[in-house]
């Protein structure tokens, strides 16, 4: 690292924490900014996370934090909880059924009256999305969309082609199992098709995989709004095509909400209502206990019913009363501060100022700027014409950003996207703040020798 702190963290300096981390933990856990100096963060407030020396930091970037990084009200209810009693989820508990109740209201019918499975994780979600499926149409094969990612389990990494495309310890890179089939994301900006029956063309070709081999199919599973691939949003009209598709080849389709879910998108609870689909099983993760491990899987009655009739489900901390009291906490905060409504004003102002920015001299790397609420893509191209992606401009722009006290992330089938899901509690004034930032760090990439610039790992 660049530097030694002086100040001390639980008895340990900086240096002592990263070499400490570097010889106990393995090489695949990558540490943010590695590159230039990592972070050594004691503290988060709201949108903001806090180092060691004090220094705050405007992120833009950790959507785990859902209502605020330490939101007051989540910890009160976890602490008041956990003093209380934390137990598995065979014993009857009013958190468990008031968070179950609570969620199945913000979906829309069938949904509405349908089934909750309480899990820890997105990845675990995932998990048991792929076992309701099959558990209800007595089927393996499923379908899933080029540069996606649903989790980190040895099933969930078989249907993130984002993962076995670059190569991961269980599957070799180029492979994937028999049962995946795997359709061309409907990417509007770099893709195949990106004219006005982009959504048509897209969708057919789920319609024609839906067609091979024995035409069976369990499920279809793609993100509401794919975030590792560099905030891919579906076009209008290519989920009801796609869906009607699946459907009509029996199976199943789920919608992942991990990355989307619980109003980032703005007007609706749920990125799928952008598109005016219902799925079968919904999945989701991260921002539901704003750091606390829950996560959830909603599916219908009669998908939950099909799956009763085998083994015994049994998660012995999935929806456990401290989580549960922060699930409940969460969606409190959520309308208390009118945070979908937040989501919908600043995500729009976000994507204006980007905008703007990109029409001046200044902004000519930005090729697109997408997105809706708060998630929020910017692609960064050398050329708008041939799209040649500015991967090495966008590392070292990720990196300045750091320096200026500014965390942003790094995604894209290029990594050439900076993508935003930050806190939903992220304001006007700190777009404001992140576009006069990203405005600087543009100007100041034009003087820097690129041959010198290093991967940003974010």
């Amino acid at each position: 690292m660049a530097s030694e702190r002086v100040t001390r963290v639980a008895g340990l300096s900086k240096q002592e924490i990263f070499d400490t981390r570097r010889r106990v933990t393995s090489r695949a856990e990558s540490i943010s900014y590695e590159n230039t100096e990592p972070l050594l963060i004691v503290e988060g407030q709201g949108q903001f996370l806090i180092d060691e020396t004090g220094r705050r930091f405007l992120d833009t970037r950790n959507n785990v934090a859902h209502v605020g990084h330490s939101n007051a009200a989540v910890a009160e209810a976890v602490s008041s909880q956990i003093r209380t009693l934390n137990t598995n989820t065979r014993y009857l508990h009013p958190h468990h059924v008031r968070l179950a109740t609570t969620l199945l209201a913000t979906f829309p019918p069938p949904l509405s009256s349908g089934v909750v499975f309480f899990v820890n994780s997105g990845s675990e979600a995932n998990d048991l999305a792929l076992r309701l499926a099959r558990a209800h149409t007595g089927r393996e094969r499923t379908i899933v969309v080029e540069r996606a990612y649903h989790g980190h389990t040895c099933e969930v990494i078989s249907i993130s082609p984002y993962k076995y495309q670059y190569g991961v310890p269980e599957i070799p890179k180029s492979s994937k199992p028999a049962w995946v089939t795997a359709v061309e994301a409907p990417d509007v900006y770099r893709g195949q098709h990106t004219g006005d029956d982009a959504a048509e063309r897209y969708a057919a070709q789920v319609a024609d995989v839906c067609g091979e081999g024995d035409g069976k199919v369990a499920a279809f599973f793609i993100e509401s709004g794919m975030s590792v691939a560099g905030v891919i949003i579906p076009p209008k009209g290519y989920l009801p095509l796609a869906y009607d598709a699946i459907r009509k080849a029996g199976g199943v389709c789920v919608a992942d909400e991990v990355q989307t879910g619980f109003g980032r998108f703005g007007e609706h609870w749920w990125g799928f209502e952008e598109s005016g689909v219902v799925p079968d099983i919904v999945t989701m993760g991260k921002p539901f206990g704003n750091g606390m491990p829950l996560a959830a899987v909603v599916c219908t009655t009669e998908i939950g019913e099909s799956f009763a009739k085998g083994p015994e489900y049994f998660n012995t901390f999935g929806g456990n009363p401290v989580c549960c009291a922060a699930g409940l906490a969460v969606f409190a905060e959520l309308e208390r501060l009118d945070l979908k409504k937040s989501a919908t004003t600043v995500g729009a102002h976000l994507r204006l100022k980007l905008r703007e920015l990109a029409a001046t001299p200044a902004g000519k790397l930005i090729g697109q700027v997408r997105g809706m609420g708060l998630f929020v893509g910017i692609e960064f191209v050398q050329d708008r014409e041939t799209k040649v992606p500015a991967t090495t401009e966008t590392s070292w722009v990720c990196s300045w950003l750091k320096d200026h006290d500014i965390l942003t992330s790094i995604d894209g089938a290029c990594d050439n996207v900076i993508v935003m899901k930050p806190p939903m509690v992220f304001s006007v004034a700190n777009v404001d703040t992140f576009v006069a930032a990203l405005c600087d760090a543009l100007a100041a990439v034009e003087k820097v020798d690129l041959a010198t610039v290093k991967r940003t790992p974010t």
